[in-house]
């Protein structure tokens, strides 16, 4: 089987690339694949931990723009789509893939109209809450960009798609219980090499990029009032992005520069939640908390605001950490208190969350892709799916 994963230009590897490039050599191993990632731009992140994936760039440059005026870019950004879509439609011409698979935003509105004699399915992931960009919005204008953009997309252009993956029941019923093109198949626990955490270090973790809906600076808060109940624990922030230098400063002005500290990018996140008791997270909206989930199968419990998307689908309230009400400070701290105080306690919430991860192995999660490319590819072409 032939299937293709087509992404965005990689900077620095996010948790969907980590995951895409987690499934696709995966995928790479089952007798009979032959998988490509075709990326627009700047692959060289990805080259170190691909296997027998095969990589293409394509190139195509968005950010010649940057410079210009609105109109201009605009513009220059169409023909930019456009160039795309051709160099992607040669590629896939040529191949004839069975499957292709969009993972980001600059390919999802003009993948599933390229015409391929092989009759392909297409398939759209989403790693984000179908509100995510209408969440963030802070005025009137922005909301209304946001509300004709999901319309856009969620209301015409995606159901072009053969098939509509999300990661949660909640979603499914929640945001697309009309459409029987959407399925739910979770996104696998990434290799941890069989690390498992003592639960004994006076270290909590997070990770994830420096952005706003990230809401780190409400966990740097949060930490100030930790620390002058326990001053003797320390919180690491995994993670790069735009919003470093203020939360650089953040820490300086609450006098934390001893307890909170922004560790940058890491290749062996495993290792760092392995020497961590404890993980925290405050983001204003999580699909699916890849970083919860690792924290989770290297056995050390979690506390997270309880977000808009499928959280609360992760994390079992009260047996593998504690969900928080959004942007409830107070009630966050009282719970990360406990489980500080409670030794006994963390090591059971987090031999319960161990357990808990292993439904999101990467064999059952690739098991059950193969069964769901068979069958849709089988309808799609009316053949025989065995």
């Amino acid at each position: 089987m032939k299937i293709v994963y087509c992404t965005d230009i990689v900077y620095e590897l996010s948790g969907i690339d980590v995951i895409t490039i987690t499934k696709a050599n995966a995928l790479a191993e089952v007798p009979g694949n032959h998988v490509w990632i075709v990326v627009a731009g700047n692959p060289r992140s990805l080259m170190s931990r691909l296997k027998k994936v095969s990589l293409i760039e394509l190139p195509v440059d968005y950010y010649t723009h940057d410079n210009k005026g609105m109109i201009s870019a605009i513009w220059d950004i169409f023909q930019k789509r456009k160039l795309h879509k051709q160099r992607l439609a040669d590629f896939l011409l040529n191949i004839q893939p069975d499957v292709v698979i969009s993972t980001g935003v600059l390919v999802k509105y003009f993948l599933p109209t390229i015409k391929l004699d092989s009759n392909p399915i297409f398939i759209r992931e989403l790693h984000n809450d179908r509100h995510y960009v209408l969440n963030s919005a802070k005025t009137l204008p922005k909301k209304l960009i946001a509300l004709l953009s999901e319309w856009y997309d969620y209301g015409w252009k995606i159901h072009r798609y053969d098939k509509i993956m999300v990661l949660t029941n909640k979603e499914k019923t929640g945001l697309w219980k009309y459409w029987d093109k959407v399925q739910v198949i979770p996104n696998p626990i990434t290799d941890m090499n069989g690390l498992t955490s003592d639960g004994t270090s006076k270290i909590a973790i997070t990770g994830g990029r420096l952005a706003k809906m990230k809401n780190f600076s409400s966990l740097i808060n949060i930490w100030k009032k930790v620390t002058d109940r326990h001053p003797d624990w320390k919180l690491q922030i995994w993670g790069v992005g735009e919003q470093q230098e203020a939360l650089e400063n953040q820490i300086q002005q609450l006098d934390l520069s001893e307890r909170v500290f922004l560790m940058g990018y890491t290749h062996e996140m495993a290792k760092q939640m392995s020497q961590a008791s404890l993980m925290v997270l405050t983001s204003l909206s999580e699909s699916f908390s890849l970083v919860t989930l690792e924290a989770m199968s290297v056995g050390i419990p979690t506390v997270v605001y309880n977000c808009p998307g499928g959280i609360s689908y992760v994390v079992k309230d009260g047996e593998t950490g504690f969900l928080v009400p959004l942007n409830d400070e107070d009630t966050f701290v009282e719970k990360v208190c406990t489980l500080i105080e409670d030794e006994g306690l963390r090591k059971t919430m987090g031999q319960a969350a161990q357990k808990e991860s292993k439904k999101y192995e990467l064999d059952k999660i690739i098991q059950r892709w193969m069964t769901l490319f068979k069958e849709t590819l089988a309808k799609k072409r009316g053949e025989d799916p065995s």
